[in-house]
């Protein structure tokens, strides 16, 4: 097993060679859940409303090693440096028997021990780290590709407004817990949508998208957003999402993905991307 911590600014630190992991850790697979739910005047029990996750909190324990007292002074100086939780949210990459994962966490000051916890040769420490999202993550981004119609399409106009329902299907089996997604469409399309058929949920966009511009749409929690990348430039476009789209995810499973526009060019296209995501590892 492997633990690699990528900090803030982008250094690597791994608990290797002179610094000999514990098998004291612990926080890499059970996380604590709260369940939401309500009760209402004279009723016996509760109504179970949803569970949610809460931050996960995970702690590691290893030895720094050194030949004489003073080289176990300038390793634990580096320990303190790359683990200084000022720098802010980092990445731990759990390595096991080749299968890799990682999560977004910061550190907590390093706790090294005193008594029997040091030496002239030796020094324990004790690192804790609080993972704010506390999902585990594939590092391999998927990307699939629903191509548009061949040649070019478009559906007539009408009013009120309608759209095609002429378009392309893609299924996706995610073999993680439910996990957002990023959407990309390039080339030249009209109010492009996508819809998730097993969840019966769809995003929508009425705006035309030009030739050498591409529509993002991000759909996890905290970032929801839709931008246009025109001309080296990010531009916000909230205000062409359909009031009735939702911003779906991927859930366990098989997912069965549609995607409609009103016309487009050729070459046109929609990526799907996104990660394998665990509540525990």
């Amino acid at each position: 097993m492997r633990i690699i911590f990528t900090n803030a600014k982008g250094n690597n630190f791994e608990i290797s060679g002179n610094y000999m992991l514990s098998p004291n850790w612990s926080g890499f697979g059970e996380v604590d859940a709260e369940h939401q739910r309500t009760r209402a005047p004279y009723q016996d029990g509760e109504t179970y409303i949803d569970t949610l996750l809460n931050t996960r909190v995970m702690t590691i324990e290893f030895t720094i090693l050194g030949v004489n007292r003073q080289e176990v002074f300038d390793r634990r100086r580096i320990v303190a440096d790359h683990f200084n939780p000022k720098l802010g949210i980092g990445t731990l990459k759990w390595i096991q028997e080749g299968k890799e994962f990682w999560i977004e966490c910061i550190p907590d000051t390093p706790i090294f021990a005193s008594g029997d916890g040091q030496s002239k040769n030796h020094q324990a420490v004790i690192v804790q780290f609080h993972a704010f999202n506390p999902y585990w993550y594939d590092p391999n981004q998927i990307q699939k590709v629903m191509v548009g119609f061949s040649g070019g399409w478009s559906y007539p106009w009408s009013y009120p407004m309608s759209y095609g329902q002429i378009g392309t299907q893609l299924t996706i089996n995610n073999v993680g817990y439910e996990t957002p997604v990023q959407i990309y469409f390039y080339g030249r399309v009209v109010n492009p949508k996508v819809k998730n058929l097993t969840t019966n949920k769809e995003i929508s966009v009425v705006k035309t998208i030009e030739y050498g511009e591409i529509l993002i749409i991000n759909t996890a929690f905290g970032e929801k957003s839709v931008t246009i990348l025109s001309g080296g430039e990010y531009i916000n476009a909230f205000e062409y999402v359909d009031p009735d789209s939702e911003f779906w995810n991927l859930v366990s499973g098989e997912n069965i993905l549609s995607y409609t526009a009103t016309s487009e060019g050729e070459n046109a296209e929609c990526r799907v991307l996104y990660y394998y995501r665990y509540s525990g590892v």
